[in-house]
């Protein structure tokens, strides 16, 4: 009986989802780089001006804020006013920043410094928003997605920056944040009704994520340094290097993905950050360009691999994506603000040979300790150090076959299952009934039969007999 109620679940038929909705995040990051490239390229006193940390300050605050108040925001991606609303306040942003290169003096650093808060307070929600929507996605589709991102705001960006008239690029950025937020709400509607966003409830009482925070937020600091002495051009030339790499990653993620480990995502990222900080000490002309490509594709390789992992933690185990992005943004908005004053403090004995040889090689060093002491193999296929304050039910069936236990492992890679999932699927591949699914896990008869049908969803079948022999042909 138990079997025959397993074996008539039945899951619906997928719609048809337009790629391009998911691939709105680009703008929003377009924005922020295109806004920043633009201003360099028309008024470099300026920028010398905003140095303030008023837009980092104004992010790191927020950013944590809504780490801690990420319970009553969930989910955030379907608050659909509060979006539209920050679209609006990140344009006006946007036309404040872009008016004061028309300033001078006081005046102008007091328009800068309001653009930069006002366009902080603007991204704080709509990042969260994105990632939250993200990791609601299995691994494949969000390094795909996020990786397209890169690819396609690198170029867009750097296509701006040779187009002649200010006017035009100017109108494009202050739309680009209300055209994303179109995107994130028909995403938000129909990403339910497809079969890799089934991901795990959410659930509250994790622990503070340590490690993705440190590392994330050393490595941004060492990227931010080594690119502080690239002049407006440089930095935009140096988009090639976030363009090569992600174009790619987006290649061998579509074509080879079964074969495709995200740990060389890691593996890749620490040699190609160490050989763009010891670039830069090359006495040769378009060395600091060259080591700027290098640290910039590091940079975007771990960018897409820490936030492919944390989206797979949110998806598999429930861990709150506002609570883990929203540390995590906090914290790069604070290894901004430290770059900045060490630039400014240390300005005139960077210009020393000797002396600016030294930090490059200490920061070379830095990325290699905190790699090491931060990141381990055990990570890439658990919750990166963060635990629930509640003991819950083991995660694994120990009375179940280790093949089954194996299979279902890898089907659960390929196929997108979150960790709950992937037991069920072992258990199903052990011929266990739904009775002694709900036995062993301690859940009730709907809840299992939710889980199955998940299950069935992401493999396309429609029954337990399809599921096992579908299984034994991937």
């Amino acid at each position: 009986m138990d079997t025959d109620r397993a074996n008539t679940i039945r899951v619906k038929p997928n719609p048809s989802i337009p790629s391009f909705c998911f691939l709105g995040f680009f703008l929003m990051v377009s924005f922020s780089t295109s806004l920043s490239l633009s201003n360099y390229s028309i008024d470099d006193s300026l920028v010398a001006q905003s140095q303030l940390p008023f837009g980092p300050l104004t992010k790191m605050i927020l950013f944590a804020a809504a780490a801690l108040l990420s319970t009553k925001l969930t989910p955030l991606h379907k608050k659909h006013r509060l979006l539209v609303a920050a679209a609006v306040v990140l344009s006006l942003g946007a036309i404040f920043t872009i008016a004061s290169r028309s300033s001078v003096g006081a005046t102008a650093l007091w328009m800068n410094a309001c653009g930069s808060i006002v366009i902080s307070v603007g991204t704080v929600p709509l990042y969260l928003a994105w990632m939250e929507l993200y990791a609601n996605m299995d691994m494949r589709h969000v390094l795909a997605y996020y990786t397209a991102t890169h690819a396609l705001s690198s170029f867009l960006s750097f296509a701006l920056t040779l187009v002649s008239s200010p006017a035009f690029v100017s109108g494009a950025i202050v739309a680009f944040p209300l055209v994303s937020t179109a995107l994130l709400i028909v995403s938000s509607h129909r990403i339910e009704h497809v079969s890799f966003a089934q991901g795990e409830a959410v659930s509250s009482g994790w622990s503070f994520p340590l490690k993705p925070v440190v590392l994330f937020a050393g490595f941004t600091f060492c990227n931010n340094f080594l690119r502080g002495f690239l002049s407006g051009a440089g930095r935009g030339y140096a988009l090639f290097g976030v363009l090569i790499v992600s174009a790619t990653v987006l290649v061998v993620i579509l074509l080879l993905f079964k074969r495709f480990s995200i740990r060389s995502l890691y593996l890749i990222s620490l040699p190609m950050a160490v050989a763009g900080a010891l670039c830069s000490l090359i006495d040769l002309p378009n060395a600091a360009l060259i080591g700027s490509l290098l640290t910039n594709g590091a940079y975007t390789l771990f960018s897409i691999f820490i936030t492919a992992v944390l989206c797979n933690i949110s998806f598999r185990y429930g861990v709150n994506p506002l609570w883990t992005f929203g540390f995590t943004q906090s914290a790069l908005a604070l290894a901004q603000i430290i770059s900045q004053s060490v630039h400014a403090s240390f300005d005139v004995h960077l210009q020393n040979a000797a002396f600016y040889t030294l930090c490059v090689c200490l920061i070379a060093t830095v990325i290699v300790i905190l790699f090491v002491v931060f990141m381990s193999d055990k990570d890439f296929t658990s919750t990166w150090g963060m635990t629930l304050s509640s003991k819950k039910t083991p995660l694994q069936d120990q009375e179940a076959l280790p093949d089954a236990i194996e299979q279902a492992a890898y089907i659960a890679r390929i196929k997108g299952l979150t960790r709950r999932e992937e037991e069920i699927l072992a258990m199903l591949l052990d011929d266990r009934t739904v009775a002694g699914i709900e036995n062993a896990l301690y859940i009730s008869n709907s809840t299992a039969k939710t889980h199955i049908q998940h299950i069935y969803k992401k493999l396309g079948v429609h029954s337990k007999q399809e599921c096992i022999e579908t299984c034994r042909t991937l």
